[in-house]
C-alpha cells in the first residue's frame, strides 16, 4: 500500500514594529486580529490591531501613544512578506468584558499638517508643476503618469482643500488616479492600471466567498462635457466614448469649467470612465493572498459570462486566530 504524499501546511506570518522595536515575539500570544487595508482610491491604507487584555497591561503600563509608528509586514512563513508600511496610531479603543484593546492607524507619511485645509491659487502651470510645488512642502518626491505633465491649467483654485485632497481631486478629473506611496506623491493613468498584466489567476475553487453585480444604472454609451467661457462667450464641448460598447443608449452630460478642448474632452472622458467602471463588480474572499494589493490586476475565472481582468479597486488583509489568515478585495472589470 503506497503512503500518501504530505504536502506542507502554509504557516500564515505577520511582524509588527512598534516605535523601531520588533514586538511581534512579545505580543504574539495577545494577538486576537490584524487587519490591513488598502484602497486605490484612497490616499493612505489602514490598519487595525486588537489584543486580549485581561491583565490590563494595555490599558495600564503598555497604554500606546497617539502618534506612536508602527510597521507591519504580512505573508506566510519562509516566503516574500507583504510589506504593509509605517502607520501612525490614531485611535484607541477598549471595550470588554472579557477586555479588549484596539489599536487604529492611518499611513504615517499622511502627516497632519497634509490632512490641514489650504487655499491657493495656481497659474499657468500643468498638473506635474502643482504636484511639485506642493510635494516640496513636505520634502517629497512626485511620480508622475504620462500625460500629467501636458495637462497645463491657465489658473486652477485649492479653496479650503487639503493640499492631497486638491491634488486627488485634480486628477480623477482628468482621468488619473493620485495615492501617497511612502515619500512620493503618485500619479497613475486609469487606463495604464487596466492594460497591465494580471499578477494572478483566481478560479472559483480559489475563493471561499464571491459575488458580482453586473448593472446599466448610470451605465453610459458616451459622454458630453460642455462650458461657456463668460468672458470670452465661447462654447468649449467636447464627447468621450467608452472603448467597449455599452448596452445603454444614455449619455451621460456634465456642464463643468474648462479652459480649453483638451481639458473638456479629458473631463469627459473621465467621468465616462468612473461611471462605466461600475458595469461589472464583484468582491471575492480568498485565503490570504499577499498578491492581491489594490491596483493589481487579477483574472477571474469559472464565473461564466463574468470571466475576465479585473482591477483590485481595495484589499483587505486579515489574521484572526479563528481564522488564521484571508483576503476580501473588491473589484471591477476592465479587460
Amino acid at each position: 500500500m503506497g503512503s500518501a504524499t504530505a504536502y506542507p501546511v502554509r504557516a500564515p506570518q505577520w511582524i509588527l514594529t512598534y516605535q523601531g522595536v520588533d514586538i511581534t515575539a512579545d505580543v504574539s500570544r495577545m494577538i486576537v486580529s490584524i487587519t490591513y487595508i488598502d484602497h486605490l482610491d484612497a490616499l493612505s491604507g489602514e490598519i487595525e490591531i486588537e489584543v486580549e487584555d485581561h491583565d490590563q497591561r494595555w490599558q495600564g503600563p503598555w497604554y500606546p501613544g497617539l502618534g506612536d509608528q508602527v510597521n507591519l509586514m504580512m505573508g506566510y512563513r519562509g516566503e516574500p512578506m507583504l510589506p504593509c508600511g509605517d502607520f501612525e496610531i490614531d485611535q484607541l479603543e477598549l471595550s470588554g468584558p472579557p477586555d479588549a484593546f484596539t489599536m487604529r492607524g492611518l499611513a504615517a507619511f499622511v502627516t497632519p499638517a497634509m490632512r490641514t485645509a489650504n487655499s491657493a491659487g495656481y497659474e499657468g502651470q500643468s498638473l506635474l508643476a502643482i504636484a511639485k510645488t506642493i510635494a516640496a512642502k513636505y520634502g517629497y518626491s512626485v511620480v508622475s503618469a504620462p500625460g500629467a505633465a501636458d495637462l497645463k491649467f491657465n489658473r486652477v483654485t485649492q479653496n479650503g482643500e487639503t493640499d492631497l485632497g486638491f491634488l486627488k481631486r485634480l486628477a480623477a478629473e482628468h482621468d488619473f488616479e493620485f495615492t501617497v506611496r511612502g515619500s512620493s506623491l503618485v500619479f497613475y493613468a486609469r487606463s495604464a492600471l487596466e492594460s497591465a498584466a494580471a499578477v494572478k489567476t483566481v478560479t472559483r475553487a480559489d475563493t471561499l466567498r464571491f459575488g458580482f453585480n453586473n448593472r446599466t444604472r448610470h451605465i453610459y454609451k458616451s459622454a458630453l462635457v460642455s462650458y461657456q467661457d463668460p468672458t470670452t462667450k465661447t462654447l468649449i464641448a467636447q464627447t468621450a466614448n467608452p472603448a467597449a460598447t455599452m448596452p445603454t443608449g444614455d449619455t451621460l452630460k456634465r456642464v463643468v469649467r474648462c479652459e480649453n478642448g483638451q481639458q473638456a474632452a479629458l473631463k469627459a472622458a473621465a467621468a465616462l470612465h468612473a461611471n462605466n467602471l461600475k458595469f461589472v463588480e464583484g468582491a471575492l474572499r480568498t485565503p490570504g493572498s499577499t498578491a492581491l494589493s489594490a491596483g493589481n490586476n487579477v483574472t477571474l475565472s469559472g464565473f461564466g459570462n463574468l470571466d475576465g481582468v479585473y482591477l483590485i479597486r481595495s484589499a483587505r488583509h486579515h489574521m484572526a486566530r479563528e481564522v488564521g489568515y484571508i483576503t476580501d478585495v473588491e473589484v471591477r472589470r476592465v479587460q
